[in-house]
């Protein structure tokens, strides 16, 4: 909310109009930043060597919520619009969701040589994310290129960039927030740069860097102080948080 605050109402009258009607910059790429950062004092050595692994059943839940999200996303940005401006928002992120659903299929097939049904979960509604900034300016033929880029980036993270990224931070992103949030976003913040007719390009890159900025420090502290607090025995297990037993 403070980073809202800052970048969207610009209550220090230091960044300018900033375009992200949708929040990919201070939704989604807050949110993958803030994690992430968070993640560098939450995860353990021990934890790092634990394997992860996906069964059917875990893909089949994976794969109804992201057709759900897919579905239902058009709402999250239409909300936030005119209501003459409804009609074509909606039409934008499902061309933008179509473009990066896609994109995502070919990708992952020539990157993995078969579908990976985490890339299908996860990267095919890449273009909700990115067409988040623009989706009220955007016409229906940029909306589609919008999404078919943002699903090639996020299938290329995660089939090639993640695990390096993870080695690198020393951490373990189970959802792979930065390849479906964090840098979709990030794309979508800087297309309106393009898409937007008179934007103020100084307000709206002032507008990322400040949001990336603002995340770190705050997901560092978050994670810092929540690491304080002792760490889980046992992770990736659904005990911790859910019945998993049926009575009979």
């Amino acid at each position: 909310m403070f980073n809202e605050l800052v970048v969207i109402d610009d209550y220090f009258h230091f960044v300018g109009r900033v375009a992200d009607t949708g929040g990919s910059i201070v939704i989604h790429a807050f949110g993958a930043i803030f994690g992430i950062s968070a993640a560098i004092f939450l995860t353990t050595k021990e934890q790092r060597e634990i394997p992860i692994h996906a069964d059917a059943t875990s893909d089949r839940f994976s794969l109804l919520g992201s057709m759900v999200l897919w579905v239902f996303w058009p709402s999250f940005c239409a909300a936030l619009v005119p209501n003459e401006a409804i009609p074509a928002t909606v039409v934008n992120v499902f061309l933008a969701l179509c473009g990066s659903t896609l994109a995502t299929y070919f990708a992952s097939v020539k990157i993995r040589g078969k579908i990976s049904p985490a890339d299908i979960a996860n990267a095919a509604l890449a273009g909700g994310v990115a067409i988040g900034s623009t989706c009220d300016y955007a016409n229906h033929v940029e909306a589609m290129i919008i999404g078919v880029i943002a699903g090639t980036i996020s299938t290329i993270g995660f089939a090639i960039l993640q695990e390096k990224q993870q080695k690198f931070q020393k951490i373990v992103d189970t959802c792979g927030v930065t390849n479906l949030h964090g840098i979709p976003g990030l794309f979508g913040g800087l297309v309106a740069l393009v898409i937007v007719d008179g934007i103020d390009a100084g307000a709206q890159l002032k507008g990322i860097l400040i949001t990336a900025i603002i995340a770190i420090i705050a997901g560092l502290f978050t994670g810092k102080i929540v690491s304080l607090l002792g760490q889980p025995k046992v992770i990736y297990d659904d005990k911790a948080e859910f019945e998993t037993e049926v009575s009979e």
